[in-house]
């Protein structure tokens, strides 16, 4: 994503997020005794679910038929986080309390962002932002951020960025992890991570199956430990067009003779694998993709196949691709594109979720000059028989930003969804 790009001034929010919350409603919180929302998809409506295997027997998913979420980006936690679990439980609640309120029923939580965990992981690093003594938690965030969201009665998927890593400051602080052990034998291990040119940042390799099969297990980690309602994943596919990248690998898979095809079907395979994961914990559990919104470019420069991976059966539960665009773009004007998008969504157990970018409100000129414009999008997709929902780019702009111009905004959001 655009914004996601953004690193280092995640630590910068905490006042920000603290003081810019909206006035806390008498709605009460859901409890284990509540009675489930209206057009949630339980475990009861298909008879084929309740068949299943189930590792995770304690829990059952949360999900709607349609989609009215948020992006809560790890930026966002960033400026949550603390030392003290209290503080923490109590911001992160503040947080879902102001999605829930806005009138929204899904959370996309960032839970891995450069090859690390927020939570207890057997594969992952624990992240730089969480408060740890000597590579231990003094808490866990996500068992916490589960409990929290579910008594707002929000649906939790997981968000992660399987492929980007980190810094080499923060590679070397990975000890004891598989990344590291490629990371620091690179002769042993070629092109396993690798860094493109003129980027700080380190990347996992998908055209090995090792490097699939420890992001399949990290999904299935979390689908088994947790109480998620569904894994998310976005647009960080390849960082780069480069051939350098990982011209090794490609030179030796002797099958291959297009490098653009090849680096496709190696992305395939890696979403195809996730799902599976989630699937083979409970396949009640959602999994879903958030491409880039300009199609080209997913096969221009990320080398995501997405009509592979709306047309054909064991990719995607839902894709959410973002068309941060605004009526008049020149390039992907909004309702053009989101019709582009239901045009390539042909499997029929794949929704479309459309991505709607709040953060464009400060950017853009037809988003300044338009009052109401994210509003009259969510408008249309709502009105959209292809359409199962949205999702709202991003936390931080939605209620961090106290100006009369995003009040007004966020106003008529809320007013639209209720």
């Amino acid at each position: 994503m655009e914004l996601k790009k953004m690193n280092g001034i995640a630590v910068l929010l905490t006042a920000a997020l603290l003081c810019s919350c909206s006035t806390k409603s008498d709605k009460p919180k859901i409890t284990q005794n509540s009675p489930v929302p209206q057009n949630v998809l339980t475990a009861s409506q298909d008879s084929k679910q309740t068949q299943q295997t189930v590792k995770n027997e304690e829990y059952t998913p949360l999900n709607y038929d349609e989609q009215k979420a948020v992006w809560i980006s790890y930026i966002d936690l960033a400026g949550m986080l603390d030392d003290s679990e209290s503080a923490f439980r109590e911001n992160i609640s503040k947080a879902f309390e102001n999605v829930s309120d806005l009138g929204c029923n899904t959370v996309y939580v960032h839970v891995r962002a450069f090859g690390d965990a927020y939570y207890v992981s057997q594969y992952f690093a624990p992240s730089k932002y969480i408060p740890a003594e000597d590579g231990t938690l003094r808490y866990d965030p996500l068992k916490i951020m589960t409990d929290e969201a579910h008594k707002y009665g929000l649906s939790f998927h997981a968000w992660l960025n399987p492929l980007r890593c980190d810094t080499q400051v923060y590679m070397e602080k990975m000890q004891g992890t598989q990344i590291y052990e490629w990371y620091s034998q690179p002769g042993k291990y070629p092109e396993y991570v690798s860094k493109p040119d003129n980027s700080d940042y380190y990347w996992l390799n998908p055209a090995y199956p090792e490097v699939r099969k420890l992001i399949a297990d990290g999904a299935a980690e979390l689908a088994e430990n947790y109480d998620i309602d569904g894994v998310h994943i976005d647009d960080y596919f390849y960082p780069t067009t480069e051939k350098s990248f990982d011209m090794q690998a490609f030179t030796a898979a002797q099958t291959a003779d297009d490098l653009s095809q090849w680096r496709m079907d190696n992305c395939s395979e890696m979403v195809h694998d996730i799902y599976e994961a989630v699937k083979s914990v409970d396949k009640r559990l959602l999994f879903g993709v958030s491409p880039q919104g300009n199609m080209d470019n997913n096969y221009t420069q990320m080398y995501a196949d997405v009509k592979k991976w709306c047309s054909e059966e064991g990719y995607l539960d839902y894709i959410a691709p973002q068309i941060y665009f605004g009526y008049e773009n020149s390039v992907c004007p909004f309702s053009e594109t989101l019709k582009n998008w239901e045009n390539i969504v042909i499997c029929k157990n794949v929704k479309l979720v459309c991505g709607l970018g709040v953060y464009k409100l400060e950017r853009e000129d037809e988003f300044i000059n338009d009052m109401g414009i994210i509003a009259r999008q969510i408008g249309d997709t709502e009105a959209d028989e292809n359409c199962s929902g949205f999702a709202l780019y991003s936390y931080q702009s939605l209620f961090t930003k106290t100006d009369e111009r995003f009040l007004e905004e966020r106003k008529e959001i809320s007013a639209q969804l209720k």
